[in-house]
């Protein structure tokens, strides 16, 4: 290419559109521009290779013979271009991005969201799969490019970033509330409290934020999940106090209202690892930016949300 001349890029457009549509008139619409300025960009395109491109006919314009080898090797070079420039502009270069997160995180949160960020970036194949807490918690190798889990984990080989902010809130099924009296905290120690294996301390932790005294064993059952926990309160087996970020489509759908008007038990957010040196790192990055603009977005108020006593 050195020492080559090129002829302008926005002639070169403009003679693709026309040639394709064979209409100058065509050609403008689809470019939005008007058809003075189709006219133009091929005066200077035919100035530039020193001959005439086009026939005036009754109803738009033919390609001359000298160009109709030609337009096939400019719709075909700026083709390339736009792909080339597309993917430039797609830090992640396509391919395969394995995502690991806890089932319930994955079900409640991700896949609700996720179609958005396909349609954005059509050439990322996230590919799913699921893990307990206990084992993200441990930095298990998953053989996945991002980690999504609860909490900040200082980790050798993983960078860390926090996604969104978050907090646990009490919530039932509006036949539970509707069938119980639950105006003020203390209520809930006469039902079952629902509880996930791998966060035995969060009823306790709520309770002394709400400043009610609890016994050493609280009544109810105990699950694997979060996501179980939710579906059992949406069964009316009793009270599940569940991360707010996983009840946006169970509130809309009034399936779970929270109880109370505070108190909100913090947790330590959502946060997502990934190598920085991994091949697959430009697509963890701005699979975690997106996550990240997801954490920004708008959120229900819990003060708007929750149950009035009846």
């Amino acid at each position: 290419m050195a020492g080559q001349s090129l002829p302008p890029l926005k002639a070169l457009r403009v003679f693709e559109a026309a040639a394709r549509l064979r209409s100058f008139t065509a050609a403008a619409d689809e470019l939005s521009i008007t058809h003075s300025a189709v006219s133009q960009q091929i005066r200077i395109l035919e100035e530039y290779v020193g001959q005439p491109l086009f026939a005036r006919e009754a109803r738009g314009v033919a390609l001359l013979p000298c160009a109709q080898a030609y337009f096939p090797e400019i719709q075909a070079s700026l083709e390339r271009i736009a792909a080339a420039t597309a993917k430039l502009k797609s830090p992640a270069y396509g391919g395969v991005l394995r995502v690991c997160a806890t089932p319930s995180l994955t079900m409640k949160w991700l896949i609700p969201r996720l179609s958005a960020f396909q349609e954005r970036h059509p050439g990322v194949d996230v590919q799913l799969t699921t893990q307990g807490r206990s084992f993200l918690d441990r930095g298990g190798d998953t053989g996945s490019d991002v980690l999504i889990r609860h909490g900040y984990m200082a980790h050798s080989d993983l960078a860390c970033v926090h996604c969104l902010d978050d907090f646990h809130v009490p919530v039932a099924s509006p036949r539970f509330i509707e069938r119980n009296r639950l105006a003020a905290p203390a209520d809930c120690l006469g039902h079952p409290l629902l509880k996930i294996a791998g966060g035995m301390d969060h009823w306790p932790r709520w309770f002394a934020l709400a400043k009610v005294d609890v016994p050493a064993q609280l009544p109810g059952p105990v699950f694997d999940h979060q996501f179980l926990c939710m579906q059992a309160a949406m069964n009316d087996l009793g009270i599940a106090l569940a991360p707010w970020c996983l009840l946006d489509d169970d509130i809309r759908a009034d399936r779970l209202r929270p109880l109370f008007d505070g108190p909100q038990l913090p947790n330590a957010g959502i946060h997502a690892l990934y190598r920085q040196d991994s091949p697959a790192a430009p697509s963890a990055q701005l699979f975690i930016e997106w996550l990240r603009e997801q954490g920004r977005g708008p959120s229900r108020d819990p003060a708007s949300e929750f149950s009035q006593p009846g």
